[in-house]
This record gives C-alpha cells, structure tokens and sequence, in this order.
C-alpha cells in the first residue's frame, strides 16, 4: 500500500495545537528562627528598641515606626537569673549549611558525634523541577524519589524515611524533614540517597541539592544569666539566614553609691559602697570585669583585694567633661566594647585599662590600676636616700618618639565599624620628621576620644623621653609602679639642692649643709608615714628653714629634704617597676612625667617646660630680632664704610658667632663676641645678609638667627684682576704661579678654579689661597692631562674681584715628554725596597754545607744544594716575617742559582711593605747575570704604591700557534717591540714609519687617507666629497665622480 501525497480540494485539512505549561505545584514557605545569646547578663537592653535590631544592616524599623521587614516576630530577654524562656523555641539547634549537588550516583552521607542529640532537620531543594514534552511542547510536573538512611553506632544503614518531589516548580522550592535520632554510644551517620536517576536532559530540570543539616536538642531553655534575643524571619525576604546586629547598652554593673551614671555625677563623699547600674565609665567596668565570678575574676579575687578608693578618683577623672572638637562636650573616656572570646586575665585587664590610659598590676595580693592623670608626688628621692648617691638616666631612642599616629576606633554613626582617625604633631614632625605608629583605641566609640589618644601617644613619646634608675633600702622602698616621684639631683640641677635634716623643731627645720634658698621658695620633705609634703618658707637663717605652716606629722632627724625656687624644679617621674634586689635593696625605674601634657592633650593649651636644671641647655636657644646697619667715615682722606650687626640677647647665651654674606654669595664668618653687635669695615655695596649663632658656657651652639635681606651702600670697586696666571708643566703634575698687581691691597686670598672644558661653565674651585701666596702645585695627574684654569682675588670684606682670564682659561698640561717620565720613574722605582731586592745578587750557599745527606751533594768544588730559610722579628715598633728558598749548583768558579723570597714588613711609624721575588742568576768569567719578577705593595711616609718590577735584557709575550711560536711583544735592549697594536689614546714624542701610514677606512681612491714613505699622500673626501693625491711635485684634485678638476705643479 502506497501514500499517495498531493493537494485536494474541498474542507479537508489538517488542525494545529499550542503549547501549555502547568501551572506551579509546588510552594514553599520557611520560616528562620534564630535565638542570639548576645551578652552575659543582665544587661540595660536595646538602646531604641526595634531601631536597634540590623538584619542585613538594615534596621528592623524606622524612627516613623515604619517596619522595613515584614513578618518579623521578635522577643528579648535581659539575663536575668529567673527570666522565663522566650516562646516558639522548643528546641536548641544548630544549623550548618552544605549546599551541595544530591545525584543517583553520588549519595551525601554525614557523620554525627553528639551523642546529646535529638534528631536532627535535613533540607533539601530543587532550584526547578518540570519536563517539557517534545512532540507537543507542553511543559508539565516531573517526580525525583529519594530516601533518607541512618546507622547508629557504626551499624548498617536503615532507611527511614522514602518520599519524592512530584510536582512542578519554576522557581526553588525547599523541604526539611526531621529524622529522630534512637539512644547512640558513639553517634549515628545520615545518609540522603536519589533513587530517580538524573535525566541529564535539557528537556527536564531535576537537580536536587542539599542545602543545610541541622543538630536538634529538644529542650525549652531559659538560659539564666544570659541575654537571649529571639527572631523569626519570612524566609522569603532573605536569600539565607540573614546576619543580625544589635545595639545595646550592656551589662548593669556595681558603681558607687553616690554615683549618677547618666549624668556622671558624684553626689557627697562616698562611703565605699555600691548599687548596681548601667555605666561605660571604663574604671567600674574595669571592677565589674575584675570581680565578677562567671566571667572575670570573681573566683580569684575578692572586693577586699581591690584598690576601690584609687579607682574612684580614675572613675571621677574618666566622667569629667572636655571638648568634642564640634563644640560641644562628652566624658573624657567611655568604654563600649564586646569581648566575644576567652581569652587570660591580664591581657584583658590591661586592655581595660589602657582605655583610661592606665595599666593594672598584682602587688601584695591586690589588684591595682593606675591611670596616666594629673597627680601630686608622693615621694622624695635624693642621692642621701639612694645607694652610692647615683641615679642613671637613659633616653629613648629617636625612632620611638612618634610624631604621626593612626588610631583606629568604632564609629556608631556606620554601625560600628572600625575607622581610622589621624593625628599628628606638628612640633614633633619639624623635629624628627615623620614617624608614624598605628594603634587600636580599645572600646572607643567616638572620635573626639581618639583623638585625645592619639595626642596623649604623640606628646607622651615626645615630652616623657627619660628614664630614671636607681637603687634604695628599705626605708625608702615605699612607692608603688604608678606613683610619680620627685627627684632632687644635685648633679643635675646645677647646685645643691637637698639633703638630709640634721633636726626639726615644730615648724623650724636645720638642714646638713649650706643651700641658696630665700623667703617664699618651697620646702619638701619626706614625712615619717612615707609621704612628701611641702611648705613655704617664711624665714632663712642660715641652714634653719623656717615655714609658714605646720607639717601634718612632726619632721624626723635623718629626713630627706629639698628646696625648690622659681627657676629650680625637682624632676618629676611615673615610677614603672620596683624589683627586690638582694632582700635589703630594690632597684626603681621610673619614666619623665610632665604634668602640662594633660591639659595639652585635652585643650590644646600650652606646653611648659619644667625648670630643673641651672646649667646652661644643651639646646641653646638662638638669639633674636638679628638687624643689619651701616655708618661711614673719613681715615686719610678715604671713605670706609661700616656694617653694624646686632641682636637681641638669647638666654644662657655667653658668646655669640657671627656670619654674613653679600648678593647670595659665599658665607664670610665675621668673628666671636660677647657683646651683642659686630662691626665688619669697609663693605661693598650690596644686598647683605646676616646669621648668628648663640654659644652657651659648655660650648653648645644653637640654630642661626638670620636678618632680613638689607641694601647697603659702600665701596663700590671690587679687588684687582690678578697680574698673570702660568700654568708650567711637569712630571706627573703642573705647577700654576701668580703675580699680584702692583699698589696697595686688601685681598685676603686667591681663589683658583679648574676645568677639562675652556669655558668656565663646568668650572670647580681648585681651593682657597692665602694672601701672599702665589703659587700651587697640582700633582697625581696622568702624564699629557689638559686642564684650564681661572683665578681671582677676595678682599678681606669677602667681596670678590674679576676672573683671570675673563675669557678661555690658561691652559696647562702635565709633561708629555716621554724622556722625562721615563727618568722620573726610573729614579722613583730604585728607590723601592722591591727594585733593591730584585736587582741584588743570590747569596751563595757556603761551600762547607757541601756533602750533607739530606741537602746537598757533592764535595767543595762540584756541588748542588737547596736551603729554606724562615725567620720572624718582633721588636717594640716593628715586626717583619721573612721566607727564603735558594737552590744552587757550582762547578769551579761558575755557578747557578734560583731564589724565592716572600717578605712582609709592618712598623709603628707607617711604613708597610709586602713583597714577593723570583731571582734566576748564573756567575761565570767572573760576572754575576741574572733575571726575575718582583711583586710588591709599600707604604712609604703616607705614600701608597703597588708595583710589578722585572728584570731581564730581554722580555716577551709569547703566543703558543700549533708548532710555531708567536711574539707580538718583545723588550730587547731597551727598545720595545711591537707586531700589532691598537691604541686608543697615544702621544708620540718623535714617530718614525717604517712604510706608511693611513686612516682605518682607507679605500684608495674612494674613503679616507694614506701617507707612504715615497711621498704620496691621498685624501679622500666622506661620501660625494672628492678626493686629493699628493706627490713631491704635484697636486691634483678630484671630483665626486672621478674627474680631475685641479692639477698644481710639474707634470
């Protein structure tokens, strides 16, 4: 049967149909319940409510009310000890995500360890899930079985649990199932297998994944002392579990109890006890942390062994109020931090500490903090109450006084996040320059408080750059690291200045030794409690110092004092350790304290400089309001003209050094005075300025002061032009002499200047020379070198003449005369230890030594032998070590010998030398001939030289070719010969050519030159230059191409 296919006619036809997708079959809705333990309890809570919960940084809701997020349920929880659990979390559970591919051939198995467990949550998705049908195009639903498995305790798997995905779905769809976990020993392992394999087709879309597995422990927990926030999420809002922040205000801590924490304020005295609120001051946090028995100390530390009264003046120091910088003002340190890890004790409580600028410590079984703030000394130390009276002092290094710090801090306006505030110091950089350190400002949340730390670094490491050591008995072993000291060095501050009281009556005290001292000036003493006081003293007589009110305990004999006055200070340190040292003495290392730096940091007012030294500075101040002025008068008919100089005076200055200079020329140093102007005479006229330097009595020079540019008016001629300059060559050298114009002179010197170039652009000052000096010898040159030179006059007053020549320079050259230099070094090398050695005669071998069986042969007239000498010498200003090995062998009268000698000489007065020789010598007819090598360095009267001597009638360089033997240079008699050479730079005092001579690009009748020795010279032009051929009697000249233009003399 045959398909007859063609058109018809009629309605007969064929019908067509549209594709249709199945509606979506499979939803999901999944909610995310998360319960944050934010904090260990109890704490104050959120700071605004739902504006203080941040899903993804977005805050929950806005100050409008407003909700960002819908279907957002959230419950808290502050930590209290009996709060009730938060609804809706049955379970505690703890997600992991897995996100991986679940396929026929590749089952996701897990294993589980915590044997506490419940059951566990498995989700699984598919990202899509249809097929479409090729004939008709309809796309439909599709079904992926799969199946959970489950062994305990290492057994085989069980299948729990067989279901499918079967629907459609064009958008991901999540399932969870819950598997319940039977009583293990060691654990259990899940596994997730697909049973539908995968079609790997792109008509159907059946990936399957596993998203996360979840560990359920059904327990419903109150969490005691913990503060819970409980959030359930629309999962369809967030992609995943959203991240969450909050902001808290945290824990409530014990303060005082006379202490407001929102306004920061102290009401009364404190009785020592306390009340329990929220507060960032860092001092009750500091306790807070210090004593609390879950997460601090508590368990170790009792409230007895903390210092509460030292942190109750810190906590009064933190709360007080300092500008912001916005002009408004803010406490001057909170703390907002979050300790989110375990981590020792002290770290951690150093870190509390530094955000009061202080340090923590254990000593006699308590806990101390001391804070860097105002404080007044609590001892006295003085070489009297110190072992050996002596106290070292040490100065930090260059590299450690910062000038540039980068503090990083949290900033609240962009929840949180770290920023980087910098700082600097302005005073600091113009004196060490940049110096830069990076620091964190631990539990800083304001920029303003950065700020300040940043400063307090800066002017700490810049002002605080001393340290102070010493040792003391027992009596004076009564401070503690934190406590500022004064110290009343005698040494250093220039006179005495304390000691030890020789008896006290009531307010009327007799020291041990006489003291400057007057009425108003302070007394300090160390009272018997172990504390400083002060008094002022109202009446001097003699060593008994009266005062003008009463001490609080009656003054000891044996007391250390000291007196302070407006220009004489104590020095003031922190002290930072006291370490035991042998049970009777203890060392104390104490670091500068400058009580101005407080106000500086916060305020930025002045610093002052404490005055505790009478000695003169070791900066020297320079002086001040330098001015410059000029008077003339008459002296013979001549007008001179004066320049004045002046200044105001600067402190500690005994003398001053002064210099100036005209027209930016050269600096003229005008002399050392004590007075405070200088007189320079008879000036030019100009533009003058000038620099003074003060010099205090220990010779210490401070920065110049300079002048203002000022016109002055004077002697308008400059000095003469020098009579002649004439450069004389000679070995190795030239030698320049000068003649002055005739007439009277004021120069003071001559200045020579030199070139390679004739113009004097590239010019360099040769050097100064001091009238009447006129002449200067320039050695070490190479032989034929080329230089040009230029000289001129200075007068006394600096002012400077006209150049010699004003055009070229007189050129000079060393002697290019090779019999000159050939005599000069002739002369030069025999004066060598090495050229006298190399030249002596071999010593012989005494003919005696003949017979020996271990060194010679023979008898007394035939013989051969070979010695080996070693010898050293040390005496008290020289020392020489020396090695001779000589071989011979006599017949008769003849001889022949071969000598080795090494050789190194060291004296006291310089003279070094080092020399190695290689003699060969033959004695025959009654004449010695010999030949050798001499190596040697020596250091005669400062003049260095290394040189290799040979001597020979005859010496080659021979070229070993195959069988033939090449000599391209040769020495015979004197004469030197050479086969081929090739030189670079030759002067030639007389040439004679054996052939001819010619340019290197010599073509005959094309390029370059040639002179033979018949006469015919020919000189070719570069390209279409022509050419020229010389004879004796004729000269002819050549086109480019070849064609005699000229023709000159017989043909």
């Amino acid at each position: 049967m045959r398909n007859i296919i063609g058109y018809g006619g009629g309605k007969g036809g064929s019908s067509s149909s549209t594709p249709t997708e199945a509606p979506d079959s499979l939803h999901s809705v999944a909610y995310a319940r998360v319960l944050d333990l934010v904090s260990e309890g109890e704490i104050a809570g959120l700071v605004n409510g739902l504006q203080s919960i941040y899903l993804e940084g977005t805050p929950l809701a806005n100050a409008d009310g407003t909700l960002n997020f819908q279907n957002v349920a959230v419950d808290y929880r502050p930590g209290s000890q009996d709060q009730e659990a938060i609804p809706g979390f049955p379970s505690v559970e703890s997600e992991s995500a897995v996100g991986v591919e679940l396929t026929a051939t590749m089952p996701w198995v897990r294993a589980i360890a915590n044997t506490q467990l419940s059951a566990v949550r498995v989700q699984l998705s598919v990202p899509a899930l249809s097929r479409a049908d090729t004939s008709s195009g309809n796309i439909n639903g599709y079904r992926v079985e799969y199946a959970i498995d489950l062994a305990v305790d290492g057994g085989a798997l069980q299948q729990v649990l067989a279901t499918a995905f079967d629907g459609k779905t064009t958008s991901k769809y999540t399932r969870t199932h819950r598997i319940e976990l039977p009583r293990a020993k060691t654990g259990w392992t899940i596994r997730v297998r697909r049973i539908t394999p995968n079609a790997n087709s792109g008509t159907i879309a059946d990936v399957t994944r596993i998203e996360s597995i979840a560990e359920v422990i059904d327990a419903k927990l109150r969490y005691p002392n913990s503060a819970l926030i409980g959030v359930r999420i629309d999962a369809r809002q967030f992609s995943s579990v959203p991240t969450r922040s909050y902001h808290l205000r945290g824990r409530i801590i014990r303060v005082p109890s006379n202490y407001d924490p929102a306004t920061r304020t102290y009401t009364g005295l404190w009785d020592g006890t306390f009340k329990v609120a929220y507060s960032n001051n860092p001092a009750w946090v500091f306790y807070d942390i210090v004593l609390h028995k879950r997460c601090g100390l508590g368990d170790r530390v009792s409230a007895d062994m903390v210092d509460k009264w030292a942190l109750y003046q810190i906590g009064q120091y933190c709360d007080e109020l300092v500008p912001d910088g916005r002009g408004g003002q803010e406490p001057r340190f909170t703390c907002n931090c979050y300790l989110q890890q375990r981590n020792d004790a002290y770290p951690v409580l150093q870190d509390l500490a530094s955000v009061f600028r202080g340090m923590a410590y254990w000593a006699s079984s308590n806990v101390v903090a001391v804070a860097d703030m105002p404080a007044s000394a609590s001892y006295l130390f003085h070489p009297g109450n110190v072992v050996d009276g002596r106290f070292t002092y040490a100065g930090s290094a260059r590299r450690a006084r910062k000038t540039v710090a980068l503090v990083s801090w949290n900033d609240p306006g962009d929840q949180y996040r770290a920023k980087v505030e910098h700082v600097e110091d302005g005073d600091g950089i113009a004196r060490y320059s940049i110096q830069q350190t990076e620091v964190t400002a631990f539990g800083c949340t304001s920029q303003s408080q950065a700020q300040r730390v940043g400063q307090w670094i800066l002017l700490t490491s810049r002002l605080e750059t001393e340290t102070v050591s010493f040792k003391v008995g027992l009596d004076a072993a009564v401070v503690m690291p934190g406590a500022i000291i004064e110290v009343a060095d005698p040494a250093r501050a220039g006179r005495t200045n304390g000691g030890r009281v020789r008896s006290a009556d009531g307010r009327t005290v007799v020291v041990d030794r006489p003291v400057v001292v007057r009425e108003g000036d302070t007394l300090l003493l160390n009272l018997p409690d172990g504390t400083a006081q002060r008094r002022t003293i109202s009446r001097v007589d003699g060593q008994s110092l009266t005062v003008s009110a009463d001490w609080s305990q009656p003054v000891q004999a044996e007391a250390v004092w000291s007196v302070e006055s407006a220009d004489l200070k104590t020095q003031l340190f922190r002290v930072v350790s006291v370490t035991e040292s042998d049970g009777l003495t203890f060392d104390i290392s104490a670091l500068e304290y400058n009580q101005s730096k407080f106000s500086a940091i916060d305020n930025g007012t002045r610093i002052e400089a404490r005055p505790v030294s009478v000695l003169p500075p070791s900066v020297q101040p320079a002086p001040t309001d330098v001015t410059l002025a000029t008077y003339s008068v008459v002296d013979q008919g001549i007008a001179i003209t004066t320049m004045m100089v002046a200044w105001q005076q600067a402190a500690s200055a005994v003398a001053y050094t002064v210099e100036w200079r005209r027209d930016n020329g050269e600096w003229v140093t005008a002399g050392r005075t004590g007075s405070q102007s200088l007189e320079v005479r008879n000036i030019y006229a100009g533009t003058y300025v000038a620099r003074v330097r003060a010099i205090n009595a220990l010779d210490v020079a401070s920065l110049p002061a300079y002048s203002a540019e000022t016109r002055l008016t004077g002697k308008t001629s400059p000095p003469p032009v020098v009579g002649t300059l004439i450069a004389t060559a000679i070995v190795f050298g030239i030698r320049l002499d000068w003649a002055f114009p005739t007439g009277p002179l004021d120069v003071e010197r001559t200045e020579l200047w030199w070139s390679k170039a004739p113009d004097r652009a590239s010019a360099t000052k040769l050097g100064d020379f001091a009238f009447p000096a006129n002449t200067h010898t320039l050695m070490g040159l190479a032989a034929g070198a080329t230089f040009y030179f230029w000289a001129r006059l200075v007068d006394k007053s600096g002012n400077v003449g006209a150049w010699y020549p004003s055009g070229n320079g007189v050129l000079g050259m060393s002697s290019d005369r090779a019999s000159d230099i050939l005599s000069y070094m002739k002369g030069q090398i025999g004066k060598t230890q090495l050229a006298g050695d190399l030249l002596s005669a071999v010593d012989s071998i005494d003919p005696p030594m003949a017979g020996s069986d271990e060194d010679f042969a023979g008898d007394g007239t035939v013989y051969a032998g070979i010695v080996s000498t070693q010898s050293v010498l040390e005496e008290a200003n020289r020392a020489i070590a020396q090695q001779v090995t000589t071989m011979q062998a006599t017949v008769a009268q003849s001889s022949a010998a071969v000598q080795v000698a090494q050789q190194a000489v060291a004296e006291q007065g310089g003279r070094l030398a080092a020399m190695y020789t290689i003699k060969t010598q033959i004695a025959a007819n009654g004449r010695i001939y010999l030949a050798g090598i001499g190596f040697g360095v020596e250091n005669d009267k400062g003049v260095i030289e290394s040189q290799v001597l040979i001597a020979a009638d005859r010496f080659a360089v021979l070229h070993p070719n195959g069988n033939n033997v090449f000599t391209p240079f040769v020495v015979q008699g004197g004469q030197v010969f050479m086969d081929s050479a090739f030189i670079a730079d030759g002067t030639i005092t007389s040439a004679k050519i054996g052939d001819s001579i010619q340019s290197s690009n010599f073509v005959a009748g094309q390029t370059g030159w040639r002179l033979s020795k018949s006469g015919l010279f020919e000189n070719n032009g570069n390209g279409a230059g022509g050419r020229r051929v010389d004879t004796s009697a004729l000269t002819q000249i050549y086109d480019a191409n070849g064609t005699l233009r000229v023709r000159l003399g017989v043909w």
